[in-house]
């Protein structure tokens, strides 16, 4: 991956780890969270990062315009 895949690839997986953990932490999912939970939380998020890096390795071209000056 270029410089630039990497960079949009970072720039949406924290992006969504935040905005996830934001929505459901007012809804008291980490109040009693237990190991299981954690690890189910933990799955879910690097599903959605495998498909981020499949979305940002395979659009090569969208991912250098929004990177051109």
């Amino acid at each position: 991956m270029s410089r630039n895949q990497k960079v949009a690839f970072w720039a949406l997986f924290v992006g969504f780890c935040l905005t996830a953990t934001i929505s459901i932490y007012p809804q008291g999912a980490f109040d009693n969270i237990t190991i299981v939970g954690a690890i189910i939380l933990t799955i879910f998020y690097l599903t959605v990062a495998f498909f981020i890096h499949l979305f940002v390795k395979s659009n090569p071209k969208e991912i250098d315009k929004l990177f051109a000056k």
